[in-house]
């Protein structure tokens, strides 16, 4: 299955494919929750699928195969567990990219090419980055590589420049929205908006938002921020409501309400710079985006410092605070 919203890379895969000019290793890159390790999987069968056509065909012995998990011709690079400790490793290592690269010298046994994915790419660490760009800067014959990550700004610049870029990006906010409406049993558009809203544009992570029930928790988080900023509620009245729930989705949701904010100033995401003028009213937005702008960078940081000892109450109070201060002069 291939989601609306990437529907627009695939045809570009298709026409690369088609056309020869498919290169030896593929990045799709973007933000989490639109589908593109699956996207990866579906290229993966249709360049070891033993048919022709634009997409694999799913009878073949290769598309059974790789269905059933067991495609000789296919590996899989993701997280694996330590065998010293049993503990799932949090990063790719260099002796996983090693092995790799040793399978990837043998020949292909049934399809016409041999095909390993690399998922998340960002998470290989120093030695296993510069293993992989062995390989990389003298790729054996009809070996493909697809690594899918989800900041690619974290891969080394060396591996970003040997492979060929296949952007995903965040769907249209309406070709979401009918999406969610169309696949969640009894939501209306405005509950898939908020939805969208709360996972930063991202469909797939709506979805499991909403299967679990904890779009409430967003909305509640939604409207205290907004009233605080009315000063119909206080600080601790905000900090008693928002500290009761899940502080990794609290501190996820105030930089997304901030950046929105932020955006709200001018109506246009992204243009705020370009509207500064001498007017007053013009300076006044600049200076409450300027706020709304610092609230985002400190709630991200704040999220990255919930693993540490500081007192998880008095992050939130200080930021609820400096949030009931934001004004426009």
């Amino acid at each position: 299955m291939i989601y609306p919203w990437l529907a627009e890379a695939w045809q570009e895969f298709v026409q690369r494919l088609d056309s020869g000019r498919l290169a030896h290793a593929c990045l799709l890159a973007g933000p989490q929750g639109l589908g593109k390790l699956e996207l990866a999987r579906q290229i993966a069968a249709t360049l070891l699928c033993l048919a022709e056509g634009q997409q694999c065909c799913g009878d073949c012995r290769s598309c059974r195969l790789f269905a059933g998990g067991a495609h000789p011709d296919f590996r899989l690079l993701t997280f694996e567990a330590n065998p010293r400790t049993d503990k799932m490793r949090t990063e790719l290592v260099i002796e996983q990219v090693r092995d790799l690269n040793g399978s990837m010298q043998l020949t292909h046994g049934i399809s016409p090419r041999k095909v390993a994915l690399i998922y998340p790419a960002e998470a290989m660490n120093r030695n296993a980055a510069n293993a992989l760009l062995k390989t990389l800067e003298e790729p054996p014959g009809d070996t493909v590589l697809l690594l899918v990550a989800h900041d690619p700004s974290r891969l080394a610049a060396t591996i970003r420049s040997r492979c060929q870029m296949m952007p995903i990006r965040l769907p249209d906010r309406q070709l979401a929205t009918d999406w969610l409406v169309n696949n969640v049993q009894g939501i209306d558009a405005t509950t898939a908006a908020a939805a969208l809203r709360a996972c930063a544009g991202s469909p797939l992570r709506a979805l499991q938002l909403l299967a679990q029930g904890n779009l409430e928790q967003y909305r509640t988080v939604e409207a205290v921020l907004a009233s605080v900023l009315e000063e119909e509620t206080d600080v601790a009245a905000a900090l008693e409501q928002c500290f009761a729930l899940d502080q990794e989705d609290v501190w996820n949701w105030l930089s997304l309400i901030a950046a929105q904010s932020l955006r709200d100033c001018f109506g246009v995401a992204g243009d705020a710079a370009a509207r500064v003028d001498a007017q007053p009213a013009a300076a006044g937005r600049m200076y409450r985006a300027r706020q709304f702008s610092r609230l985002q960078s400190l709630a991200d940081r704040n999220r990255r410092m919930l693993a540490t000892a500081l007192r998880k109450d008095l992050l939130l109070r200080d930021w609820l605070i400096q949030w009931s201060r934001v004004t426009d002069s």
